[in-house]
C-alpha cells in the first residue's frame, strides 16, 4: 500500500475533501483555475482521489473558496455533504462500530489517517459527551470554515448513527469566529436542525450522553476488525515517511534554526553524504532544495502570527531580518511584509 502526495506543507488532509469542496465551487459558479492560484496543486487533484495534500496548499485552496463566496454557511452544507463514505476507512470504522463512545475512540486515534490539520479532544461527564477541535494552522478565513464544516459532519453522522430515542436529541456546536466572519454569527444559529451553532472561544461539538446508550444499529464484528486493520496501516504509512525526501524534511522541520550540513544529516540517517545526495538526486531534488522549502514552509507559517521579522528570522536560523528577507524573496518573489499584508487581506 502507497500513499501519493501533493502540493506544499508536512502536514496533510486527504484529497477526498477537497474534490468535494470543488464540487460546492463547481454549484457556486467557480471554476477550479480560480480555486488552485497560488496552491502548488493543478487540474489533476480531481482525478486523484485518497492522495495526501500538503496543509499549505490545502489551506489556501480552502482560503481562495472563501474570499470567492464569502459565506460562512456553505460550511454547513460542505459538512453534511462529508458523509460517512466521503471520511473513508475511518467512516466505515465509525459505521460499524458496536456503541458510540467506540465509534468516537476510532475517530480520535485514527484522524490522521484523513487530516492532519486538527487535534482533537473527546470529554464526558453524566450529562454529555463533548468533542473539542482545535486548528494546527493560522487562518482567519479558512480555520472557523474548516472546524465548522467538520463539526457538522460529526453532528449529522452521529445523528444518523444513533438509535432512533437519540434522532430526535438536542445538540450544539460552538465555534470561534474571527473578526471576518463575525458578521454570520447570528444566521448560523438554525443551519442545522435539532443543533444549535454558538458562538464561543472553543470549537466543540456537545450531545446528551442520554443519545448515545443504545448499541449502533450497523454494528458488525467483522467489518469493525477489518476497518480498523486497515487504518492502522494507514496510519503507520502516514507516521512513516515514503521516501528519504519526506524523511528528511519531517527532521528538518523539528528545528529549523539549526539545520544541518549534508554530512551531518547522512550521519543522522547512517549512510555517507555522497549515498544521501545520489538518491536524493533520484528523487529529483537536492538537500539545499529541500532546506530552503522548509525554511519557506515553515516561514509562510510564521509570518501569520504576530512575530516581528527578527524573531521569524531567529526562528529560522538566520543572523537577523535582513538577511532571512532576502532569502524570503527569492522563494517568494516577494517580501516578508508584502506576504503577510496579502495573507491579512484575505
Amino acid at each position: 500500500m502507497t500513499i501519493k502526495t501533493l502540493g506544499h506543507g508536512d502536514h496533510y488532509i486527504s484529497s477526498d475533501y477537497l474534490i468535494l469542496l470543488a464540487e460546492l465551487a463547481f454549484e457556486h459558479g467557480l471554476a477550479l483555475s480560480q480555486l488552485l492560484q497560488h496552491t502548488g496543486l493543478d487540474e489533476s487533484l480531481l482525478l486523484s482521489p485518497d492522495t495526501r495534500v500538503g496543509n499549505l496548499s490545502a489551506i489556501r485552496f480552502v482560503e481562495r473558496f472563501c474570499e470567492l463566496t464569502n459565506d460562512l454557511q456553505i460550511a454547513v452544507d460542505f459538512g453534511k455533504r462529508m458523509t460517512l463514505s466521503k471520511h473513508g476507512a475511518l467512516g466505515y470504522a465509525a459505521q460499524y462500530s458496536e456503541t458510540m463512545s467506540d465509534a468516537g475512540e476510532k475517530v480520535t486515534r485514527f484522524l490522521e489517517t484523513r487530516a492532519q490539520i486538527f487535534r482533537m479532544e473527546r470529554q464526558a461527564d453524566e450529562q454529555t459527551r463533548s468533542l473539542l477541535v482545535s486548528p494546527r494552522f493560522h487562518s482567519e478565513r479558512a480555520a472557523p470554515f474548516l472546524i465548522l464544516a467538520f463539526l457538522t459532519s460529526i453532528e449529522t453522522i452521529c445523528r444518523t448513527l444513533v438509535s432512533e430515542n437519540g434522532k430526535q436529541a438536542r445538540s450544539d456546536i460552538y465555534i470561534q469566529l474571527s473578526d471576518h466572519w463575525q458578521s454570520a454569527a447570528s444566521a448560523l444559529q438554525t443551519a442545522l436542525p435539532h443543533c444549535t451553532i454558538h458562538v464561543s472561544d472553543h470549537n466543540q461539538l456537545v450531545w446528551p450522553a442520554s443519545a448515545f446508550t443504545q448499541p449502533l444499529p450497523f454494528f458488525n464484528r467483522q467489518m469493525e476488525t477489518v476497518t480498523e486493520q486497515r487504518l492502522q496501516k494507514i496510519l503507520t504509512l502516514v507516521k512513516e515517511p515514503a521516501t528519504l525526501k519526506e524523511k528528511i524534511s519531517r527532521q528538518l522541520t523539528e528545528n529549523p534554526a539549526r539545520m544541518p550540513t549534508v554530512e551531518g544529516m547522512a550521519s543522522q540517517l547512517h549512510m555517507s553524504a555522497a549515498t544521501l545526495t545520489r538518491r536524493l538526486k533520484a528523487e529529483g531534488v537536492s538537500f539545499q532544495q529541500l532546506k530552503d522549502e522548509v525554511r519557506f514552509n515553515c516561514a509562510q507559517e510564521l509570518l501569520q502570527e504576530d512575530l516581528s521579522l527578527d524573531a521569524i528570522a531567529a526562528e529560522l536560523g538566520y543572523s537577523d531580518a535582513s538577511n532571512f528577507t532576502k532569502a524570503f524573496k527569492n522563494w517568494a518573489g516577494e517580501s516578508p511584509t508584502q506576504f503577510r499584508g496579502k495573507s491579512h487581506t484575505r
